[in-house]
């Protein structure tokens, strides 16, 4: 095998030299010979290279049952280039006798024969291993019974029951073979109650050895997604005490990731963390029952020191080996960083392992905890360094179910916030448009126009950064609302021009009409916000609201509440039965009042009547007059109107 990869090493460069010079049609032939064995020397070659660079993908069933169908026909291609060589295929000898071929269809056939031949051999080869005929069998059963769709459910009984017959006493065996493993795991994967816990009774005892195995594995992990809270429960209990050592390990750390994040209980949860504090909780299943590391140092102080050594080892491990994007290395992080000394060696030495993957753990929510934690007790210095490791991903942070979190958590610590604004403007400007619109992506922003609003923040996220409020104390200078502030300032014009720029898109959205009353009614910067407000006002009267068939903005549901909340310059507060009015009003009514006058009986009988009802309330006296007047012609239609419109009514009532 060695001599060939040489001899078309070397072919190549001939060929390569040879292609550039003019061929005769006798040379012309040969040359394209040559490139034939060269490209098949290349595929040979990548297949090798692929079987060295094995993906695994522990989350997605499709994908498990794909690697291991790529494992088994890269172990195909090696016995094939293994048989050429016992047959001295591919050798010197035999090149010499194709460039002695002249006739093409000779050396095709020749080759045809010589790929049945190896077919052959190999297939000899498999039978005669241990229970080659078996497995065969069971091979060619799998092989349909593998089909995800268009099979029957009493066929794909039976082609379980077949396969079971032929492996039930040997299920162990099987397991630890690529080709064999692949037939069990989609066994467990559709056979009954009664099989499953015979397959779970036959690999008692094996589920470490299983974990660490290259093909094990794979079924190991559809133990736990296929089985039973009991077979779940079975797999964890016997895995205690080596959850420390497989974490560390290639194979184990992705079946010890899939357990943690999508199989364990909280009980589970904790048995497996608890291991990574030292070795007698590994001994003792129940030493750290239902207690955090927190509470385990406040029993014994004493050990403080040893539990966060052995904890800050298994991360600093995970890290090192690119494993920072697992759930449970961010719940470790977790416990660490809870009970981690703000002002000594240990923040520094942990603050500078995680900083320059720090990006990696913000989509948990575990990491995101972490992460709002370590920018709270981070120094500038080491904050400008978390900051530039984010910059790259502010739109994704943004849009991330925990992302944000941190995004907030960032703008409430830093005091930089020129810092902060170049660093992130240009990324969330490219993508404002989807943000805005965005039920996460949008609430980073609502913080800079709102500050922790509970129309838009839970109760627990408040709380959780009024806690962190208490740990950035000794590390941010400024106030609040001051660093709010000045990063609204460099924000907001980046509203105000997605506003201008595509009002009518953004105004189709409820999430978006939202925003847009929050950003106009809050925002800074008057000269830029007075364009969105007339772009707004535009957009809502471009035609007649009864015109366009249903297509106006006024129909929309969530208009009316936009346009009225804009109109009383505040939102409406029902106990103290008035708007809160912004320090800065818009003058939005002013806008909206000539676009009515427009189509005032249409606004004035559809589904904009709310709206000229709270302009009626809220405009001044000359400009209400004036409204009053133009209805007041139309009071024929509104009064019709108001027997099935509430808006109507309350508009004869004052005309």
């Amino acid at each position: 095998m060695g001599k060939t990869a040489v001899k078309l090493s070397t072919k190549r460069k001939a060929v390569a030299v040879e292609s550039r010079k003019p061929v005769t049609n006798g040379k012309l032939k040969k040359a394209k010979k040559e490139e034939e064995v060269v490209e098949e020397s290349e595929e040979n070659e990548d297949d090798f290279a692929s079987s060295d660079d094995e993906s695994i993908n522990l989350s997605s069933d499709d994908s498990d049952e794909d690697e291991l169908d790529k494992d088994d026909d890269e172990e195909d291609e090696l016995d094939q280039d293994e048989e050429v060589d016992e047959e001295g295929n591919g050798s010197e000898d035999g090149e010499e006798d194709e460039e002695g071929l002249a006739d093409d269809g000779s050396k095709t056939a020749r080759s045809k024969e010589q790929r049945a031949e190896q077919k052959k051999l190999q297939q000899e080869r498999k039978l005669q291993r241990s229970g080659g005929v078996e497995i065969q069998q069971i091979k060619n059963i799998w092989e349909r019974l593998r089909v995800k769709t268009g099979v029957p459910t009493e066929v794909r009984k039976k082609l379980v029951d077949q396969a079971w017959e032929l492996c039930h006493d040997k299920v162990k065996e099987l397991v630890f073979k690529h080709d064999a493993s692949r037939v069990v795991q989609t066994i467990f994967k559709y056979a009954d109650k009664e099989k499953r816990l015979a397959i779970t009774k036959a690999l008692k005892g094996s589920y470490v050895e299983l974990a660490k195995s290259s093909y094990g594995k794979y079924l190991l992990v559809k133990l736990l997604h296929y089985g039973s809270s009991d077979v779940r429960d079975g797999v964890l209990s016997e895995m205690h005490g080596s959850f420390r050592k497989l974490i560390k390990h290639k194979e184990g750390a992705y079946v010890i990731e899939d357990a943690y994040r999508d199989y364990s209980t909280a009980a589970h949860k904790s048995q497996i963390i608890s291991e990574f504090y030292g070795s007698e909780f590994a001994i003792f299943k129940d030493i750290a029952k239902d207690k955090s590391l927190e509470d385990i140092i406040k029993e014994n102080p004493d050990k403080r020191p040893y539990l966060m050594k052995n904890l800050n080892e298994v991360i600093t491990s995970a890290v090192n080996k690119g494993s920072i994007g697992f759930t449970i290395i961010h719940a470790a992080m977790l416990e660490y960083v809870k009970n981690i000394d703000a002002t000594g060696s240990e923040r520094e030495v942990f603050i500078d392992l995680i900083t320059e993957q720090f990006a990696e753990i913000v989509h948990t929510n575990e990491g995101s905890q972490v992460a709002c934690r370590v920018l709270s007790i981070a120094t500038a210095k080491e904050r400008k360094g978390l900051v530039r490791s984010l910059k790259p991903f502010a739109s994704k942070l943004a849009s991330d179910e925990y992302g944000y979190l941190v995004l907030i958590a960032l703008f409430r610590s830093v005091d930089d916030t020129v810092l902060v604004s170049k660093s992130f403007t240009a990324d969330l400007k490219e993508n404002i448009n989807s943000l805005i619109v965005s039920k996460t992506g949008r609430r980073a922003f609502l913080y800079l126009l709102l500050g922790l609003s509970p129309r838009y923040f839970t109760p627990t996220i408040i709380k959780k950064f009024n806690q962190l409020d208490e740990l950035k104390a000794a590390t941010s200078k400024k106030d609040d609302e001051v660093r709010r502030t000045e990063l609204l300032k460099a924000f907001s014009p980046l509203f105000f021009e997605a506003i201008s720029a595509n009002t009518r898109t953004i105004l189709k959205e409820s999430l978006g009409a939202q925003f847009v009353a929050e950003a106009l009614l809050y925002g800074i910067g008057e000269d830029d916000r007075q364009k969105a407000l007339e772009s707004v006002a535009s957009a809502f009267g471009d035609s007649s609201p009864d015109a366009d068939n249903g297509t106006h903005l006024i129909h929309e549901p969530f208009s009316t509440r936009l346009l009225r909340t804009l109109v009383q310059d505040g939102h409406w507060d029902a106990k103290e039965k008035r708007a809160n009015v912004v320090s800065s009003p818009t003058n939005f009514k002013a806008l909206l009042l000539t676009k009515v006058l427009e189509f005032p009986a249409e606004w004035a009988t559809g589904d904009g009547s709310f709206v000229v009802v709270s302009l009626v309330e809220n405009l001044e006296s000359a400009d209400k007059a004036t409204l009053v007047k133009v209805l007041k012609k139309h009071k024929k239609a509104i009064t019709a109107a108001s027997a099935d419109n509430k808006g109507a009514k309350l508009l004869v009532e004052h005309l």
